[in-house]
């Protein structure tokens, strides 16, 4: 048992007891007196850890306690703890050892902020991070870094001021100005000097060898209970001799970089600060221009609240100009900051140095030249986040020097890394890149936006090839030489490099539609369509389709492009139920083939007719269309096609009741799909024999065939027919008694439909699921009919 713990817990209870005499106010009501955390006051009185002196005091002071008395029951009980531990375990709260005598109180730290918001978790870190420093024999150093305008040094001042009572001998401040746009960093021996004269040094009295003044600094303040704070240092070699040699003493260091040396050398420990969360900067914009005003027009406070991104400095700047113009409306200040080309201009002060702008300045003036460009590159492209791939393209080096450039500006805080290996700009950080991209610097940046969107290309292409190797590609030019497109095991992980680029290509999409780069549009339309099939992306398949159907008159002497788009469209709107305009489409790539004499497109364009007058509801067109696709395969030999024919013909007949007739097809299509290594076909041949055997009472069976297509959709990532086949599965369990199976696979269907936006799928399994006591008690659903599910899993063109 911890000898400490009896009077640490008494302790504690003596708090709650003065809690209670005083009425027992609520920790939130206390927080808001003591200017501490209501989860902070609460841990003081739990009897887990005697809190620190601070704390404690703040607790009796909100309380109406004594002071000066509580002071001295938390230094008996302290005295207990280091008597029981055998050591002082916090910096925060150490004795007084034997040390200089009259040595005079230094207090330079300088005043705070005014109305300081949120960074309650950043505080309490660093009172954790301070108060469990173990070793004596080393400095306690926490080191809060961040972007410029992130708040850093109001962070660390407002905690200095809330612990001041756990620093009677003073605590020691000094600008090391490593970033500012005035001059140079200061010296560390010119900062070091400053410390000695507070300490009561004259300066005869200080010696000239560097090495003796830090060892003399160390000396003077051995024993004290006092803080350091080093604010704004350009890097560790600045902070190295401003240490204390002893871990009681306490040094809060703030950076724009992350002096990595300091972790390593001190152990140092991080905090990075990044915007602040919605909640604190509304806080912070209510403190500056008054709640009434923002609650008096919360649209033009949110968007404010939008522009300014959760950077302490915009928003401070964006209130400071608005406070003192009180006949002013927000909505005013809303619409300057709503134009990007003028927003880094209305977050200026004029005549001062405090302007985003400036503040910006002073890091990127900081950086080497090569990671300058690469940041004034990434201005000039409007992708929020890149890979580090992506980013070799963009700069035209090679993989290994655009990372090196890139952990620069990481350590500047100029980017962040929300996932290992990729990189994303604040908003505001990002304008100021593009305002330095307009200055020349090396290569231009169209030749560089160039090489982006090919390494973007080629590598989309590389993917759907991953995902569709069966079907039969398009012309796609070689990479250029200074590109390197990436390549990928297999289809999971072209998946993954889909999913992760997604919103970046549909951006690559809709600037070659507004450069007029027709090409990449129909080309793009083509290779995101499998992917888009597979994760349910049915609207943005039409809307790129559309974009390249808008191309398709620019294709000049490429009737197969234009046969390709006409298909990819017509299909694209079959697929949302836009059947009668698909028809037309599908219809004109018939033509456009049959006028080529191109008995491969005619074949597919019967086959996209027969899954297009299946969607429209009409077997018997279906059924034509689908064996006039069959029997050109199966004269041109292609034992794909031939099986992706037999089962658009196995599901036109189910269609017309022709279950038999539907059996022979998809089996025929089962074999060669598997033959041919077609899953997808294998899945799609599966949904129809079970849907034939739940239709000739074979519920067993059915299950089977659903469960073996369940996995193979599965398996390929492929959400979209997953859902479909999950619904179906779901009555093969009622049929066999399996309620609780059926539900389960309900309830995954349609958690699948509304992550895809498929609300009247999702609504249709909600109604089956609220209806559960009917089936449950023997009143069995009828099985829907499959026109509700995509016809084929896989759409080739």
């Amino acid at each position: 048992m911890d000898p400490a713990a009896g009077p640490v817990a008494e302790f504690a209870a003596r708090l709650r007891d003065l809690r209670q005499s005083a009425g027992g106010p609520s920790y939130r009501t206390m927080a808001r007196a003591a200017h501490y955390s209501a989860a902070t006051l609460a841990r003081a009185a739990d009897g887990s850890a005697l809190p620190t002196l601070d704390v404690a005091l703040a607790y009796v002071e909100a309380c109406g306690g004594d002071s000066a008395a509580w002071r001295e029951q938390w230094r008996h009980v302290s005295t207990a703890r280091r008597g029981a531990a055998g050591r002082v375990t916090s910096p925060m709260v150490t004795p007084r050892l034997k040390g200089p005598v009259g040595l005079p109180t230094p207090r330079q730290l300088p005043a705070g902020t005014q109305h300081f918001s949120g960074r309650e978790e950043e505080l309490e870190r660093i009172s954790s991070q301070l108060s469990t420093h173990r070793d004596e024999d080393s400095a306690a150093v926490t080191t809060v870094c961040g972007g410029g305008g992130m708040g850093k040094t109001s962070l660390v001042l407002e905690w200095a001021r809330r612990h001041t009572a756990s620093f009677p001998d003073g605590q020691l401040y000094v600008n090391l100005r490593g970033f500012d746009p005035g001059g140079p960093p200061l010296d560390p021996a010119t900062a070091l000097q400053g410390f000695l004269q507070a300490l009561g040094m004259s300066q005869e009295a200080i010696p000239p060898d560097p090495d003796a003044q830090a060892a003399l600094y160390r000396s003077l303040v051995a024993g004290r209970r006092m803080l350091v704070v080093l604010d704004d240092a350009a890097d560790t070699r600045q902070v190295l001799p401003l240490l204390p040699g002893s871990g009681l003493i306490p040094v809060l260091v703030t950076s724009r970089r992350r002096l990595d040396g300091l972790a390593t050398t001190h152990g140092a420990r991080r905090i990075r600060l990044d915007a602040l969360p919605s909640a604190d900067a509304r806080t912070l914009l209510s403190h500056r221009i008054g709640p009434q005003r923002v609650a008096a027009e919360p649209a033009a406070a949110e968007e404010i609240l939008d522009r300014c991104g959760g950077l302490p400095l915009a928003l401070t700047i964006a209130a400071a100009r608005w406070s003192a113009r009180d006949g002013f409306p927000l909505a005013d200040l809303a619409a300057e900051l709503r134009d990007e080309s003028a927003r880094l201009d209305a977050l200026e002060v004029e005549g001062s140095m405090v302007g985003l702008r400036a503040a910006l300045e002073c890091s990127y003036r900081a950086l080497s030249e090569p990671t300058a460009a690469l940041f004034a590159l990434l201005g000039s492209v409007p992708y929020p986040e890149i890979s580090a791939e992506a980013a070799a393209a963009l700069a035209g080096q090679p993989p290994q020097t655009a990372g090196a450039l890139l952990r620069e500006l990481d350590d500047a805080h100029l980017v962040t890394q929300p996932a290992p290996g990729r990189y994303r700009m604040h908003d505001l950080v990002r304008l100021y890149a593009a305002e330095r991209g307009q200055v020349p610097q090396g290569p231009s940046a169209e030749a560089a936006r160039a090489r982006l969107a090919e390494f973007y290309l080629q590598s989309l292409f590389r993917a759907e090839r991953q995902l569709y190797p069966q079907r039969a590609a398009i012309a796609v030019p070689d990479p250029a030489a200074d590109v390197d497109p990436l390549s990928f095991a297999g289809t999971p992980e072209a998946l993954s490099w889909l999913d992760t680029e997604y919103a970046n290509l549909l951006t690559l999409r809709q600037e070659a539609v507004a450069r007029g780069c027709h090409e990449v549009v129909w080309k793009m339309a083509w290779a995101l369509m499998t992917y888009r099939i597979r994760r349910g992306r049915m609207r943005d398949d039409l809307a790129s389709w559309r974009d390249a159907l808008a191309a398709a008159p620019h294709l000049t002497g490429q009737p197969e492009a234009v046969y390709m788009v006409h298909c990819g469209y017509g299909g694209a709107c079959v697929r949302v139920g836009r059947h009668a305009e698909g028809l037309d489409h599908l219809v004109r790539a018939k033509v456009l083939a049959e006028a080529a004499g191109d008995v491969f497109s005619l074949a597919e364009a019967h086959f996209h007719l027969a899954v297009a007058w299946h969607y429209a509801d009409d077997g018997c067109r279906s059924m034509a269309h689908a064996l006039q696709a069959l029997a050109l395969f199966r004269t041109i030999g292609d034992p794909v096609w031939i099986g992706l024919s037999l089962n658009a013909a196995a599901r036109s007949a189910i269609g017309l009741g022709a279950l038999e007739e539907a059996r022979a097809h998809a089996q025929a299509a089962y074999v060669l799909a598997r033959t041919h290594g077609q899953t997808d076909a294998e899945a799609e041949s599966s949904v129809n024999l079970g849907y034939i055997a739940q239709q000739t009472g074979d519920p067993a069976s059915a299950l089977e065939h659903f469960e073996h297509a369940v996995r193979i959709h599965r398996k390929r990532r492929n959400v979209y027919f997953e859902a479909d086949v999950l619904e179906q599965l779901g009555y093969a369990h009622v049929h066999l008694g399996q309620t609780t199976a059926a539900r389960q696979a309900w309830q995954l269907a349609a958690e699948s439909y509304r992550g895809q936006w498929r609300l009247a799928e999702a609504e249709r399994v909600d109604h089956l699921l609220s209806d559960e006591g009917r089936w449950r008690s023997g009143a069995l659903p009828a099985s829907p009919t499959l026109s509700g599910i995509l016809c084929f899993s896989v759409v080739p063109t």
